[in-house]
């Protein structure tokens, strides 16, 4: 089944995946637990006007891409599907050895090179993620005063009442920091516990991370799907979604969730193809 078929290959289950814009195309990209990023090749080669059929036997050809081509679960908008991908370690290889002459359609050609150039930093730069700073030697002074933020005014966004939160997050980590190299506690304890005390209230205003933009959109394309095998009424889906999931909306759904709402709807879509074609 080429780039969709992951047999005689084990099916790797990614941590993340990601849609990403590239002049007007949709990349589809994926973490693995042992952090390699891979890209989804159906949708490389779409990109360029290319047989992903042709392409994937091609690079079974070649033993140094062969190496670095995986299976993984992909979820769509009919559910999740094993598909073939390239490590970002072998994508310029593979991309390189594309010769863009030998293809017909002048917008094909400009589409290669254009993949050449720039894809896989494109890649690499929406999966990078800042190191952690190592922890400060507990014998070196906080090398930076950190100043307590002041509240936002009446009326303000969520945004400001965040950024605010957070920063007293941070004022507090410093506070701490500075006593504990001081040697000094319980003498600087009162202002700690005046601010330790919003700690709660700063955790309840944050709340729980609900579900991301990417995963709504594939919650939104498997109702449609559901609908289109089913004629339920896209109202009737997502009630018994929020039903499944206690909430007033699926939006609402906590992100650490995700993976229970995707089999939920994987069910659904299985059954009633299963009917469908019965």
């Amino acid at each position: 089944m080429g780039t969709d078929s992951g047999q005689g290959m084990g099916v790797l289950t990614p941590v993340d995946q990601a849609s990403i814009p590239f002049y007007g195309r949709d990349l589809i990209a994926v973490r693995l637990a042992d952090g390699r990023v891979c890209a989804v090749l159906r949708w490389l080669c779409e990109g360029m006007g290319l047989d992903s059929n042709a392409q994937l036997q091609r690079i079974k050809r070649k033993t140094a891409l062969r190496d670095d081509l995986v299976h993984v679960r992909v979820m769509t908008e009919y559910g999740e599907a094993p598909m073939a991908a390239l490590t970002l370690h072998g994508l310029p290889g593979w991309l390189y050895g594309i010769d863009e002459t030998r293809l017909a359609k002048a917008e094909a050609r400009a589409a290669v090179i254009l993949f050449q150039r720039e894809a896989t930093d494109v890649l690499a730069r929406h999966f990078e993620r800042r190191p952690a700073d190592p922890p400060a030697p507990p014998d070196l002074v906080p090398a930076e005063p950190i100043t307590k933020p002041e509240a936002p005014g009446e009326g303000a966004p969520f945004s400001a009442w965040r950024a605010y939160y957070q920063g007293m997050l941070a004022f507090i980590d410093w506070q701490a920091a500075i006593e504990q190299w001081r040697g000094s506690v319980e003498s600087r304890l009162e202002g700690v516990e005046e601010i330790t005390r919003l700690v709660p209230e700063i955790l309840d205003r944050l709340g729980p991370q609900t579900l991301t933009p990417e995963h709504q959109a594939t919650v939104k394309a498997s109702a449609k799907r559901l609908n289109e095998l089913t004629g339920i009424a896209y109202a009737t889906i997502y009630g018994e979604l929020n039903e499944a999931f206690h909430v007033g909306k699926y939006s609402d759904v906590p992100e650490s969730r995700w993976l229970d709402v995707a089999a939920w709807l994987r069910a659904r879509i299985a059954a009633a193809e299963k009917r469908h074609t019965s």
